[in-house]
């Protein structure tokens, strides 16, 4: 039986050799001590270096603890907010660091979910006011939109009183209005096929921030793929983005649509999660060509739950708004008396060679606008509630001090209801008033477009009647009329003008040639207009016959959100702040962004209602300045008659 005991052999074998790996593994064991664990302490080292970079990247105001500011931290840095802090990550209890993403300079902002989420509603208080508390003063163009109703953005209320920030518009059409006013900032300053090739993006001195809490219900595709264009071209521009709510519900079929569904372009995109936030994609630049594809370019996000900052304490909140609009209002106040002249030389001017008026200050120096034969007209655009309002009311007091009434007289029309023009009527204020502006002939308030085409036929009868007269006498400019006549200058101001043009019936047919007849024999014979409108855009006739009107119109004068009136290559408007305009006296031609222009200026006007004693007083002192037996102007309004 060999081969049975070969067998046997062999298995005691194995046997005692597994019994000494069993007692060498067992000696080995006994005497093993585990190292200590390093990736705790690793953790920890990650969240500190972390928090250090922070801490360069957000100082101050950018990254502090809203909570924890002290009260003498001073406002305004010497360079723009690049990055800002939106939150805490916590991967682990004891290796925290703050949230920090780039905005300003690099690309946009979104969140999942809008302003109805409280958590969304405190961190976008926190991040507007880390932005406007660390911004030099006057860099940082803000424009919000919150269809919830404008909550969000109440505890900023002193800046929108200051005219430091606008009140947030909260319907579509205002969104339209606001989206306008970026589309007019993004534009380029030259057309693109007159740049060079190797020309640099233009640099700004002023950033916009577009502020989205929540978009209207009923937005539209359209609405949603200018949003979409302007993320994409923004940073290029210094316009930069956040949107609460994006993508939009795909609750209608324009909100379901891929392309309202895709992330906005260029954007960090901010995820709700319960009771988290997760931070995905990066506002990175693309490669150049013929690199490869960017490691950020598809990069997931960061795999770490985040904490969005609360709301920051409302005293703070009210501190800096409070500080930032005595900074503002400090830096530039204007009075309506200092566009007036010295009330011992009110209604000493002679309006033979033109009517002239201080229309608001440059500095300290006054700016004048004339009515004359190089400068018979004048075009206002500004959005609603961008003080259009304030800045006619400015000048027809300056001119109504400087010229009397057998100077000048005034017919004023607004298109649309709650206009300033009531003022000038007999009987207005709270309280029945028998004083009315000596100079108004026609005052319309809510005018309807039967009643605004009678008074243009009016005056283009009156045009017709000079014409003769000139015939009689001779001449051919109204200064040497004058000489021999006395003769009033005649001013129509048209508010919201579009209204006369709506549509292609004979109304507006009508109305647009009475207008270009007005705009060509004007000059002539002493008849102003000033057309005033929140958008010159969209006017189908205008598109067609432009020229024939605008063309006769050099004097453009642009408010906030109105800087379509001006060419489309000047973006001196797209930075104005409440209470200033652009006053451009070629045609809104524009020229090198910071040169000096002698037919464009910047100017500050004041609010005219802000005394209202000065106010009540001048209007008294005007109208027991009249002829006795001079007669109220007509009122027009959408119940009366029209003019005789």
């Amino acid at each position: 039986m060999p081969g049975l005991n070969a067998r046997i052999d062999q298995a005691a074998s194995l046997h005692r050799h597994a019994s000494a790996v069993t007692q060498a593994a067992a000696s080995a064991l006994d005497t093993y001590l585990p190292p200590p664990r390093t990736d705790l302490a690793e953790q920890q080292a990650l969240a500190q270096r972390l928090r250090d970079a922070a801490a360069r990247l957000t100082p101050g105001w950018l990254g502090a603890a809203l909570d924890e500011v002290p009260a003498g931290t001073p406002l305004g840095e010497q360079r723009r907010p690049e990055f800002v802090r939106v939150g805490t990550a916590a991967p682990q209890e004891d290796a925290w660091f703050p949230a920090v993403l780039p905005l300003l300079g690099t690309g946009h902002l979104t969140f999942s979910a809008d302003s109805r989420d409280p958590r969304v509603a405190g961190v976008l208080r926190a991040i507007l006011l880390r932005l406007l508390a660390t911004a030099p003063s006057g860099t940082l163009v803000v424009r919000a939109v919150d269809a919830v109703g404008g909550a969000l953005f109440a505890p900023f209320g002193a800046l929108a009183d200051a005219g430091l920030m606008p009140p947030p518009v909260t319907d579509r059409a205002g969104l339209q209005a606001v989206l306008a006013e970026a589309e007019h900032w993004v534009r380029p300053s030259r057309p693109e096929a007159q740049r060079r090739p190797t020309a640099r993006p233009r640099r700004r001195d002023c950033t916009m921030l577009l502020l989205v809490a929540a978009l209207p219900s009923d937005v539209q595709g359209a609405e949603l793929n200018r949003i979409t264009a302007l993320a994409q071209a923004g940073p290029a521009t210094g316009l930069h983005l956040i949107v609460a709510g994006w993508p939009p519900p795909p609750l209608t079929p324009d909100t379901s649509l891929p392309s309202a569904q895709a992330p906005l372009p260029m954007s960090t995109l901010i995820a709700l999660r319960n009771p988290y936030a997760l931070l995905g994609g990066m506002p990175f630049a693309q490669p150049a060509a013929g690199d490869g594809p960017s490691p950020t370019a598809t990069w997931p996000g960061l795999s770490v739950p985040v904490r969005l900052d609360p709301d920051p304490p409302a005293e703070l909140v009210a501190r800096v708004c409070r500080e930032l609009a005595e900074r503002y209002a400090l830096s530039g106040q204007v009075h309506l008396m200092d566009l007036l002249p010295d009330p011992d030389h009110w209604w000493a001017e002679s309006s033979a060679a033109g009517l002239s008026t201080t229309a608001g200050l440059a500095g300290d120096t006054p700016i004048s606008l004339v009515f004359a034969d190089l400068t018979p007209h004048w075009l206002v655009g500004g959005r609603s509630g961008g003080g259009k309002s304030a800045f006619l009311v400015n000048v027809l007091y300056g001119l109504c001090t400087r010229y009397d009434p057998d100077e000048l007289v005034l017919y004023l029309l607004d298109c649309k209801p709650g206009g300033a023009f009531g003022r000038f009527a007999q009987g207005a204020g709270p309280e029945p008033d028998p004083a009315w502006l000596p100079h108004a002939r026609v005052v319309g308030m809510d005018c309807d477009r039967e009643q605004g085409l009678a008074v243009l036929r009016e005056l283009d009868e009156e045009l017709g009647r000079r014409e003769e007269l000139w015939q009689e006498l001779g001449v051919k400019r109204f200064a040497q009329a004058r000489e021999q006549r006395s003769l009033p200058r005649l001013v129509c101001v048209i508010d919201e003008f579009p209204v006369l043009l709506a549509g292609s019936d004979p109304v507006s047919a009508e109305a647009l040639g009475l207008l270009e007849s007005i705009g060509r024999r004007g000059r002539t014979y002493g008849v102003h207009l000033i057309l005033c409108s929140h958008t010159v855009r969209g006017i189908e006739a205008l598109h067609v016959r432009r020229d024939s009107l605008f063309g006769q119109v050099p004097v453009r004068i642009a408010l906030p959100g109105g800087g379509d009136v001006l060419e489309a290559t000047n973006d001196a408007a797209a930075t104005l702040p409440m209470g200033c305009a652009v006053v451009n006296t070629a045609g809104g031609l524009g020229g090198p962004r910071g040169a000096t222009r002698g037919h464009e200026k910047t100017v500050r006007f004041p609010d005219p209602d802000a005394d209202a004693q000065v106010m009540a007083a001048l209007r008294q002192r005007l109208w027991q300045a009249r002829d006795p037996s001079s007669d109220p102007p007509v009122v027009l309004t959408a119940l009366t008659q029209e003019p005789a």
